[in-house]
């Protein structure tokens, strides 16, 4: 794994528009699809918004189709759009987060994630809150860049 710079930062809270995923993490797309769809449907502007991944379990010990996720879109501006079903409001809490950022491929993920929680964190000397989930942020997307392009930003809440 290369050696990444990991961060101490502190975050207010993100108010998010989401699709719940339950199954493989890898599968989360579907959930950004929906997502996406039901914007699109609502005309709903998305411009300069940010993807969020949220992720509750830990791959290593929970069934690949029992992993529970969200698809998240953060606006950054007020929307007087009806909230319905499947999306729902949701708001990633502030606070301190432990952060890196993963440049490439999405299949390196899984392998960053496992850097940063094993290795990333104890450069910190800080321990993970567990009860608040971990989160990617998109920086852009496989519409926007090749795959060694991406940029992804990982986020650990910090107890």
């Amino acid at each position: 794994m290369p050696n990444h710079e990991v961060k101490l930062v502190t975050l207010e809270p993100m108010d998010l528009l989401a699709v719940s995923h339950v199954g493989p993490y890898t599968k989360i797309g579907d959930a950004f699809y929906t997502l996406a769809q039901w914007l699109g449907e609502r005309n709903v502007r998305t411009s300069g918004a940010k993807m969020v991944g949220i992720y509750y379990d830990d791959p290593n010990t929970v069934e690949a189709s029992k992993l529970r996720s969200k698809a998240a879109l953060h606006l950054g501006h007020e929307t007087d759009v009806e909230i319905v079903a499947p999306v729902e409001k949701f708001q990633l809490r502030g606070g301190e987060h432990a952060m890196m950022l993963h440049a490439g491929p999405y299949e390196g993920l899984q392998r960053a994630w496992m850097w940063f929680y094993n290795e990333g964190l104890n450069r910190l000397g800080r321990t993970p809150d567990y009860s608040a989930p971990s989160f990617e942020i998109y920086l852009n997307t496989p519409d926007q860049a090749a795959p060694e392009d991406l940029k992804t930003e990982l986020y650990i809440p910090l107890a």
